[in-house]
């Protein structure tokens, strides 16, 4: 008697998901380094990235259903997310509202996206490519404050530094698939192999990021997050 485990398929797409809890253990294994700080969220966050996966993997491989609902609900609690740990970091109070305003805009792309396609059968294509966007503005922000400050000297050291750099370098990349396969879908056809290897390695290089960050951070401690 097969088990359930026997029913779901494997690829290279699955690397990807082995990668990503492998970043969710490290972070685990170096959480005392930030857990006195906003980014222990993070943790969770990544935990939360794996549970989607393996939930929209069984849905396809064993349920043969639709799971393209799990992924556009995870798109905004990613962006919000995201957006929210650079208006906790940031310190000029313009460089706040511009993330609010960001966060704003995705939301409100977001919610219109119900009105024009169905909720359970698309990805959120536009929803996504605002919300990469406010990311790679949000972490040159970051980056733009790091620069002018003390932090300079020991920015390497920061897990935010390296969460950043992930980010923009990920965003930055997936874009162009993204808009590829939404809107110029038989040039993506064509070019299939090519595109979808280069946004798996944009998430390998996403969760090494991580990995960096975590094992060469330095201890982190926000007043406010401190027991």
């Amino acid at each position: 008697m097969n088990s359930l485990f026997d029913t779901f398929s494997f690829s290279t797409k699955d690397l990807t998901l082995y990668m990503e809890i492998i970043t969710a253990v490290i972070g685990s294994i170096y959480f005392y380094k930030y857990k006195n700080s906003y980014l222990k969220y993070f943790l969770f966050f990544l935990w939360y990235i794996v549970i989607i996966e393996i939930y929209g993997k069984y849905i396809i491989d064993v349920l043969k259903g639709n799971n393209s609902y799990i992924y556009n609900t995870y798109i905004v609690i990613n962006f919000i997310f995201l957006l929210s740990i650079y208006w906790n970091r940031l310190v000029k109070k313009k460089h706040k509202r511009l993330i609010v305003i960001f966060a704003l805009t995705f939301l409100i792309v977001y919610i219109s996206n119900f009105t024009i396609k169905e909720y359970k059968g698309n990805m959120f294509t536009l929803s996504f490519i605002i919300g990469s966007a406010s990311l790679i503005f949000a972490v040159i922000l970051y980056f733009i404050e790091i620069l002018n400050s003390e932090k300079i000297l020991y920015m390497t050291r920061d897990l935010l530094f390296w969460i950043s750099f992930g980010i923009l370098i990920y965003n930055v990349g997936a874009i162009p698939c993204i808009v590829s396969k939404a809107y110029y879908y038989e040039s993506y056809e064509k070019n299939f192999t090519t595109l979808n290897t280069l946004y798996l390695s944009l998430i390998f290089i996403l969760n090494i990021c991580y990995i960096i960050g975590f094992i060469w951070c330095h201890k982190m401690e926000d007043k406010k997050f401190q027991q």
